[in-house]
């Protein structure tokens, strides 16, 4: 594995639900089932079922974030940023790996 070149680290930006009977609740204010909401953001009912239940605890800063502007919240009150330390991006170099 090699680093890739122009681009020796990336900074991981991710959300953590902090609380999801809120976001349970600001769904049904807005009165939109969990398909309907899904549809809108772009991802399936599966992934916000899972959100609500606490199946999924963690999602994307892009997600999170259109679920609350849809949803028409604050992000802050639904969900917590996180931020991993920087990591080195690798790529898999068929040479180092002696494959062909």
């Amino acid at each position: 594995m090699t680093r890739a070149r122009g681009k020796p680290y990336q900074v991981v930006r991710w959300m953590q639900v902090r609380d999801r009977e809120a976001l349970k609740r600001w769904r049904l204010r807005r009165d939109l089932t969990q398909r309907q909401l899904g549809f809108l953001v772009g991802t399936s009912q599966t992934t916000i079922y899972l959100l609500e239940s606490g199946g999924m605890r963690t999602l994307s800063e892009k997600l999170a974030l259109q679920l609350a502007r849809r949803l028409d919240v604050p992000w802050e009150d639904i969900f917590e940023a996180k931020e991993a330390s920087r990591m080195s991006i690798v790529t898999t170099d068929a040479r180092s790996t002696g494959a062909a």
